[in-house]
């Protein structure tokens, strides 16, 4: 069910806005915290953060590895930083699945990923990344408004709502631009979404604005 909820190839299309999910809400239970913790990612900026690992079992018996490996695979965006990160783990089909809620204090959602771990490999499997600074996502949305496909569909009608913005990975990027992290700006209520390149101050991919 939860795989449904994040993206399995993570897509920033609007063509098909109906697979375009709304944001899943981790329940974390209060009933147990079996495991602490505390990893650190290495990538540009060395940061701390807190790791829970809560469930009604015990961790994998190697999370620290599990730690470890996924201070390399998740990292905020830039100008964010990691405060919690919640891991729930389960077991399917001879693999053990984690569950990752990474939130920023100063972020108004969580990063959501999830991962497979087996044979003491870890691959992300989906991620719903919407840990923004309140000021980047405000310039993502005035970008993609600007852009003339977007604004023409979203004056189309009234009522277009909120919309979403998520972080995209250079991994996901690459299929509709180029191998760089972007963010998705999405208006579910017109059914349309931009692909914007924040270093440019661009729109480079539209969806669900023409035939």
């Amino acid at each position: 069910m939860r795989d449904e909820a994040l993206h399995r190839a993570p897509s920033p299309t609007g063509g098909n806005m109906a697979k375009i999910p709304a944001l899943a809400v981790i329940v974390i239970s209060a009933a147990l915290i079996l495991g602490a913790g505390c990893i650190t990612n290495t990538g540009g900026n060395v940061q701390s953060y807190n790791i829970v690992w809560t469930d009604t079992d015990t961790p994998p018996a190697d999370h620290k590895a599990i730690e470890t490996e996924l201070s390399h695979q998740i990292a905020p965006y830039p100008g964010a930083v990691y405060g919690n990160v919640t891991v729930s783990a389960s077991e399917k089909d001879g693999r053990t699945r984690l569950h990752i809620s990474a939130a920023s204090p100063t972020c108004r959602y969580p990063d959501l990923y999830d991962f497979a771990y087996m044979n003491h490999e870890l691959s992300m499997t989906g991620y719903l990344l919407e840990a923004i600074p309140e000021a980047t996502r405000q310039d993502a949305i005035g970008i993609a408004m600007q852009n003339p496909e977007i604004a023409g569909a979203l004056s189309g009608g009234a009522g277009a709502g909120v919309p979403t913005v998520r972080r995209i990975l250079p991994e996901t990027a690459e299929e509709f631009y180029v191998p760089k992290t972007c963010i998705s700006v999405t208006w579910a209520d017109a059914s349309v979404s931009a692909l914007v390149d924040m270093d440019t101050g661009s729109v480079v991919e539209t969806w669900g604005v023409g035939g």
